[in-house]
């Protein structure tokens, strides 16, 4: 019977089912003259010589001088011991390659030609497998915009739900013209359920999705016919532009949370009180007057307030005031 733990070591040192096979039966059966050992394992002289060639050179055996001449095997541990050491120094020398090549890249980022930075995707299917590229390349997030018209179906994004288990995180932006279609609500409903963070706008400029700062993908022309061709954006000045334009809308939007009835509800946990504190504040009343109007403590009108200024990613009241008036929420 083969021992599998030994096999899964010996696969993954490269050995080939004979030098395998070869080692095994010396392990097993101790050392043996080349005939011998050929007749063990049922291989041809050449085989054998071949075989036992290859153990050597990885470190596996040994042969004893002539005119005995024997084939020995190293001690299983200490086999292993050096094929350990030998893949490491062999990983650490393919770490250092690729640190140089990617130190190359870099350097050539700023000299590529237009062409390199851009790409023209043309075609509703290659438009789809763009977006499945976009968001494959990503490793820590993903920014999208969404508003049709969709190169693939509305339903759930799998290449999204996929993304999100190897830890990638979703920050989209909904067109509100997007959510009046069911199937995207529904939709929307799953991403958000699945962590998605998710905001919403009256009206977006472009669709866009962008993986880190790496690619982005926006359609050639806004209009009805935009699944039908699109631009891939490398790292460059238009990449930067648009990730300054996404990070606009995504301060401005109202957040989206799943409601009583497990849709998508904007305002993001705004509540009726908060409202109130709100034209409160903006008449210029103090946290104390306001507090009294509220009927609750000044500590609580502090948390609130400190609250929805995260929430809008306020720096201060005056720009949580008008933030609250470009939501309307006032």
């Amino acid at each position: 019977m083969r021992q599998r733990g030994m096999c899964t070591v010996l696969e993954a040192a490269g050995l080939s089912a004979a030098e395998e096979s070869t080692y095994l039966s010396l392990v097993r059966q101790g050392s043996a003259p080349l005939p011998q050992l050929a007749d063990r394992i049922g291989l041809t002289a050449a085989g054998t010589r071949r075989a036992v060639a290859g153990l050597q050179r990885k470190g596996l055996v040994h042969r004893t001088p002539p005119p005995q001449e024997r084939v020995v095997p190293v001690p299983p541990d200490l086999a292993v011991e050096q094929l350990v050491r030998r893949r490491m120094e062999e990983l650490e020398r393919t770490r250092e390659a690729a640190l140089r090549l990617a130190d190359e890249a870099e350097h050539l980022v700023a000299s590529r030609s237009t062409e390199e930075l851009i790409e023209i995707v043309s075609g509703r299917a290659a438009v789809g497998r763009a977006f499945d590229r976009v968001q494959r390349t990503a490793r820590k997030e993903m920014r999208v915009l969404v508003a049709p018209p969709y190169a693939k179906p509305t339903g759930v994004n799998r290449t999204q739900l996929d993304r999100e288990a190897a830890g990638v995180s979703y920050r989209a932006v909904y067109d509100a013209t997007a959510l009046a279609d069911p199937g995207v609500a529904a939709a929307a409903a799953t991403h958000l359920r699945a962590g998605e963070q998710a905001r919403l706008v009256e009206t977006l400029p472009t669709k866009l999705a962008i993986a880190d700062r790496e690619l982005a993908l926006l359609p050639l022309a806004y209009a009805t016919a935009a699944h039908d061709a699109a631009l891939l954006v490398h790292p460059c000045g238009l990449l930067d532009a648009l990730i300054a334009l996404f990070e606009t809308l995504w301060a401005v939007a109202t957040p989206l949370a799943l409601g009583d009835n497990d849709e998508p509800t904007a305002d993001g946990g705004l509540t009726a009180a908060d409202r109130q504190l709100l034209s409160l504040l903006v008449a210029g009343l103090t946290d104390e007057a306001a507090a009294a109007r509220l009927g609750v403590s000044r500590r609580t009108v502090v948390r609130r307030v400190q609250h929805l200024m995260e929430l809008t990613h306020s720096r201060s009241r005056l720009q949580l005031g008008w933030q609250a008036r470009e939501r309307g929420w006032l």
